[in-house]
Order: C-alpha cells, then structure tokens, then sequence
C-alpha cells in the first residue's frame, strides 16, 4: 500500500469514527430521560408558577400558579382513574370544577365564594343528563333531568326538600304537575298521573286534563272532572 493509499484509509477511518460517534450521540440524547417525582418551575423572583408530579397520596398532578405564586388551576388524576379540573380564584377559593369519575360520569360544578356548590350538570352513568341548582347551605332546591325512556322532570322544593312541585313529560309526551306539602305527602296533581291501586285489578290513570287533590292520608278528596 503506497503512502497515498495508507493517507485515503486514515482519512476514511476518521470520518467513520466522527460519523459513529455523532450517530451515538444522537441515539443518547433520544433515548434520556428525566425521572423526578416532582417538577417545579419558578420564576426569577423565585415564587413557583407550575409543578408536575405525584402527590402524597398517589394522585398524578400538574398545578398552575399566578404571578404571586397562589395556586389558580390544577389538574389531577387518582389511582382510581377519576379525572378532575379545579380552577381557583385569587384567594385561594375553588370557584369551577371539573370531574370524569372512574365510572365514567361526567360533572361540571360551579361554586360561590364560600366554596359552596351552587351548580352542578352531570351525566350519569346510564346516560341521563341531569342539572342541580343549590342554595347557600348546598341544599338542592331546582333539579331538571332527562330519563332515558325520554321522560323529562323539573322539581322545585323548599329548604328541606319536603314540600315540592314537580313538573313531568313522560316518555309518552302526557304532561303532569305534581304538588307535596312539608311533609312530603303528594297533595295535588294536575294532568296525567296514576292514583295507585283502587283495588285488587285495577289503576286508576287520570286523562290529561284532570285536577285530583288528596288528604294528608293520600285519599281522594276532589277530582275535576
């Protein structure tokens, strides 16, 4: 091999070697990967602004934090699978929140500055959606709601849910509203509704346009017709 020769093959080598190393190298820096249990980002002024990472009790999360360094967003998966969003206000009150339980139910609630529920939309398992509005001690007082035989129900109650007005479209389009006294006892109801059992054979069904009131013991007091 002349000196020409033996100068081609070192040059070729080296090339080789370079080419190898930077594909090495490359193939390294796909393959790195950071493993942390926590993530914190900070700015300059050292307050944090976000985290990623696992909580104490097994959730994974990823928190957002304003410009104070106060929590206003986090997003958190359990063990369970239930997924939730809440998103806060500057005092630190949660105001909206978010969740698709592990049983695949999807829930939106709205709160007050108390951090109380005042609103909430769902859609439960079996697919029927339902809307609840709360008062400031969180107790339901207006539910809407959409069976799945395409029944529809909008019930108003008082304080203690006892005493209700309930307005109802069955699955047959029959419309029917129903009124309950403090005691929860059925008192009144106009249009369609079935009275219970008469007798051994038979249900009493009222046509549309009835008007029945009943005593606090459930008996018929007037009907019209």
């Amino acid at each position: 091999m002349d000196k020409k020769q033996q100068g081609l093959t070192l040059v070729l080598a080296l090339g080789a070697g370079l080419v190898g190393g930077w594909v090495s190298h490359r193939a390294l820096r796909q393959e790195t990967v950071l493993r942390a249990e926590r993530v914190e980002i900070a700015g300059k002024d050292g307050k944090r602004r976000a985290w990623f990472g696992l909580a104490p009790k097994g959730n994974v999360g990823l928190g957002l934090y304003d410009r104070e360094g106060k929590i206003s967003a986090a997003l958190s998966v359990t063990p369970e699978r239930t997924t939730g969003l809440m998103l806060v206000n500057k005092e630190g009150k949660h105001r909206a929140g978010l969740v698709l339980s592990a049983e695949d139910e999807p829930t939106l609630e709205l709160y007050d500055k108390d951090k109380k529920c005042r609103l909430r939309l769902a859609v439960a398992a079996d697919e029927e959606p339902q809307v609840w509005l709360y008062d400031a001690n969180q107790v339901p007082r207006v539910a809407v709601g959409l069976a799945a035989d395409g029944s529809a129900t909008l019930g108003v109650a008082n304080n203690d849910r006892k005493a209700t007005i309930s307005l109802n479209v069955g699955a047959d389009g029959s419309p029917s509203l129903e009124l309950t006294d403090q005691e929860g006892k059925p008192r009144a109801t106009l249009g369609y509704t079935e009275l219970g059992v008469r007798s051994v054979r038979e249900t009493e069904k009222q046509v549309v346009a009835s008007l029945v009131l009943l005593d606090p013991n459930g008996q018929v007091i007037r009907e019209v017709p």
